[in-house]
């Protein structure tokens, strides 16, 4: 390993410093250095490295001051990667001296392309939000072209629907850096017009940032929908986003008792895994461990019994499922790890399904795998209530391996306690004797085992009973083998999947009894006619027919890498944009509700950490009571049997939008160039 000495911030030795002179005239050079600085700081900055966070901080210093002292030509890219940094890396102070500097220089104008990272820097140094606006409208006022502060603006009509456009001055970072701001003030209906706008611009080039603020920051129901956004129009996901979706989504299911809720919410995964592979993104194995355990964590608990045998049937089609669940990741690359069969295995044990663990152990053993302490010791209890001899001994002999591989130490005090009792329960009482007798007899852990009266003189076997079969609920158990029937047809689509082929993805299957989101009560004749009269001049707003005829030019027409002409795939944003909206209001008013309650009655707030159990719908800013959440799933089912008019469902977009409206004409806080 290399080893970095540290450097301090202002002391970085000659033999680090950059050739500005070289770059004196080379502004793209700089910034490509600024940008690679920056990127090393995100891919290491939980790098332990001694003083290597404080090599890259004085190098980036460099940069800063040569920039300053015009050593460096005038780069929008340089101060964008600077202002970042110090976000990132919590060096506010220095990133807000940096931004007075520049907001002060009248020969260099705000940029767009810096400004909206400068925004999200003041954001999180607690500005408020009224600078934050007005730093955004200021740079939006000082484009030398109307049209691009025309179209930044909420409700902006494109030249045309159907092609992908492009005007100079627009910035999706600067968008970007508002919409944090809004987001981290809770702002939700503005930030919500801006990722419309965002999505209206470029449908198929919005940047993961944005889709990253709305997973961590905004409820999970209302996540998952911009996740479908991004690869609906083919925008680049991470897997690390895939991944907080579906964990968002899986804490559901362990937290939400009622078998129906913790069903959809893992279709509702599996309906974002298949998006994501339309979009062409990209697997690994942190996705199939989250997808394995949210399997096994939705199976039907069984009556608790003393002793029981499980639901063989079940047992079967899981393992089923799991295999080709894991030949469908392994053609990505992806395989179980440790921590696979860390999470499902215990999963499964306290749900009553022996057999089920122990075929995935068998499994975790083929594929020379180890049990950490905690599953053995599962492990190990499951074998006693079963009376399982062999696996007893398979598990010990892993925990033995284990321990002697690690220093020569022997299993702790804990796992020669579960063993004992196992081997009482299943008959052993040679083999638990024999393995005492492997002790010293200073042994410590021996000493404590007689002191606990678990020593060899009680290792007689347990007279136990004969087992009785637990039982499962009749329809939880059919509402299970349905969603492993659904998961079973998910893999078979994706399985011989290539990308581009998005438009045959039903992302509304997930709406269909599930309170996960909410379904748009409109007609489809009723959005149609609205997005044509706030979307298209008028005077151009044509019939259908029309519009029919017009998609018929198809050289005309832009098309997204996922198959989806422009002008279909803005629509549907726009649809999924007025869905948020509605879904939101009612979220912070039920929130809201809540909050009022807890400041009358003295209680925590539940936005308050550790105010009873939360049930993780939201991310970090909305931590959400289990009596909140279900409140909420009343709120959603009272919202679908509403019998709305065409007009009250207008008038409640419109005032969300912020357009007024009136019978011969829209307006909206924006004027036309």
């Amino acid at each position: 390993m290399v080893t970095i000495k540290p450097v301090e911030p202002h002391t970085v030795s000659t033999r680090n410093r950059f050739d500005f002179p070289r770059l004196a005239h080379e502004s793209e050079s700089s910034s490509r250095v600024a940008r690679a600085l920056h990127n090393l700081h995100r891919k290491y900055h939980s790098s332990q490295i001694k003083g290597f966070k404080a090599l890259i901080h004085g190098l980036l210093e460099q940069v800063r001051r040569a920039y300053v002292s015009g050593s460096i030509p005038f780069a929008a890219h340089v101060p964008l990667h600077l202002l970042t940094y110090y976000k990132d890396s919590g060096h506010l102070d220095q990133g807000v001296e940096f931004w007075n500097w520049l907001s002060r220089q009248e020969d260099a104008p705000l940029s767009p392309i810096f400004v909206g990272a400068a925004i999200e820097l003041l954001a999180v140094y607690g500005a408020g939000i009224r600078q934050c606006e007005d730093i955004y409208e200021r740079t939006l006022d000082q484009q030398d072209d109307i049209a691009s502060q025309y179209q930044l603006q909420p409700g902006a009509i494109l030249p045309d629907r159907s092609k992908a456009i492009t005007i100079k001055g627009t910035s999706i970072g600067l968008l970007q850096g508002i919409l944090s701001a809004r987001l981290f003030y809770g702002k939700w209906q503005a930030s919500y017009l801006a990722l419309d706008t965002a999505f209206r611009l470029r449908p198929t080039q919005v940047v993961t940032r944005i889709l990253d603020l709305f997973v961590y920051e905004r409820p999970s129901f209302e996540g998952l929908q911009v996740f479908f956004m991004f690869c609906r129009g083919g925008n680049r996901v991470s897997g690390t986003v895939l991944a907080a979706v579906l964990k968002n989504l899986q804490e559901i299911t362990y937290q939400v008792s009622d078998s129906t809720f913790k069903i959809n919410a893992v279709r509702a995964m599996f309906q974002v895994l298949e998006a994501y592979v339309r979009s062409a993104g990209l697997l690994n194995s942190i996705h199939f461990n989250i997808l394995a355990r949210a399997i096994v964590s939705a199976m039907p608990p069984t009556m608790p019994t003393k002793l029981s045998v499980d639901d063989e049937q079940l047992t079967k089609t899981v393992i089923d499922l799991l295999t080709q669940l894991w030949g469908y990741f392994a053609k990505h690359g992806a395989a179980p790890t440790q921590t696979t069969f860390n999470g499902t295995i215990p999963m499964a044990l306290s749900l009553g399904y022996f057999s089920l663990g122990r075929a995935l152990f068998d499994d975790m053993v083929a594929l020379d795998l180890s049990p950490n302490e905690r599953l053995a010791q599962s492990l190990m209890e499951a074998a006693g209530s079963s009376r399982d001899s062999d696996l007893l001994k398979a598990v010990w002999t892993c925990a033995c391996d284990i321990n002697r591989s690690d220093a020569g130490n022997l299993p702790s005090l804990r796992s020669w306690q579960t063993m004992t009792l196992a081997a009482r329960r299943c008959g052993l009482h040679s083999f638990a004797e024999n393995q005492l007798n492997l002790l010293e007899p200073e042994s410590s852990i021996r000493a404590q085992l007689t002191a606990k009266a678990v020593g060899k003189d009680s290792l007689e076997p347990i007279t136990l009973t004969e087992a009785t079969p637990k039982t499962l609920k009749t329809e939880d158990a059919h509402k299970f083998e349905d969603l492993c029937a659904g998961i079973f047809t998910v893999i078979d689509r994706v399985k011989d999947l290539q990308p581009g082929n998005y438009s045959t993805f039903d992302e509304h299957l997930i709406e269909e009894e599930n309170s996960l989101s909410w379904p748009d009560a409109a007609e489809e004749s009723w959005q149609r006619r609205l997005y044509d009269e706030l979307t298209l001049e008028k005077g151009h707003r044509n019939s259908h027919a029309a519009r029919k005829k017009r998609s018929t030019i198809t050289e005309t027409i832009a098309v997204s890498d996922t198959g989806i002409q422009f002008d279909s795939l803005r629509y549907s944003n726009w649809k999924t944009i007025n869905s948020l909206l509605i879904q939101a209001e009612a979220f912070e008013q039920r929130l809201q509700a809540f909050t009022d309650a807890a400041i009358r009655d003295r209680r925590a707030s539940p936005q308050q950490k550790g105010s009873n159990t939360t049930v993780n719908t939201a991310g970090a800013r909305y931590p959400v009571t289990v009596e909140q959440f279900r409140a909420y799933q009343q709120d959603a089912h009272n919202e679908r049997a509403k019998d709305v008019t065409e007009e009250e469902w207008r008038n409640r977009i419109l005032r969300l939008r912020n357009v007024e409206y009136t019978t011969q004409a829209y307006t909206n806080t924006t004027h036309q160039p």
